[in-house]
Formats: structure tokens, C-alpha cells, sequence
């Protein structure tokens, strides 16, 4: 199934569970106050994760949805809106 075979508002509900999964992760892994972060934060500058805290997060990320996110990926990931997408991408593959 692609993305264009999905209704619009199941993938959007999609994109809203991963986003909140995501902010779950930061919350209760990273110790990031929900209230700093929001679909554009730059989680590399917003957050200031250092090289071991992106690791670390993206390792979570790829536990908790049972995937592999490749570096290359992780480069092109700079908001949280990026990684939403990107995690819905690859879920849907």
C-alpha cells in the first residue's frame, strides 16, 4: 500500500500518532519538556542534541517501530515534521 492508496484523513491520523509517539520518546527517554517542542523544532539545533543524543534517539525510534532508518535518512532529518514523515515513509513500505 502507498501513501496514495491511503485516505487522507487515516494518513494524517497516522502522522498525528507517530508525532505524538515521537514527542513521547523525547519526553520520556531524553528528558525534553513537551512544552519546547513542536512540528518545526529543529531537533539537532532546537534540542542541541550532540552526535550520542540523536543516536540515541533515533535508536529508540527505530525500536519502537521496528525499523531500520539508515544514515543517509537521518542526514535529510532536521524537524520533527521530517522525521514524522520519514517514519510514516518507511512504516508504509
Amino acid at each position: 500500500m502507498t501513501d496514495n492508496d491511503v485516505p487522507r484523513e487515516r494518513m494524517e491520523d497516522k502522522k498525528d500518532q507517530v508525532y505524538e509517539d515521537l514527542l513521547n520518546i523525547l519526553t520520556e527517554e531524553l528528558g525534553v519538556s513537551p512544552t519546547d517542542v513542536n512540528p518545526t523544532l529543529d531537533i539537532r539545533d532546537d534540542l542541541q542534541f550532540d552526535s550520542l543524543q540523536l543516536y540515541s534517539f533515533i535508536i529508540t525510534v527505530e525500536e519502537a517501530y521496528d525499523i531500520r532508518i539508515s544514515d543517509e535518512q537521518i542526514d535529510k532529518v532536521h524537524t520533527m515534521n521530517d522525521l514524522v514523515d520519514m517514519v510514516c515513509e518507511i512504516i508504509n513500505q
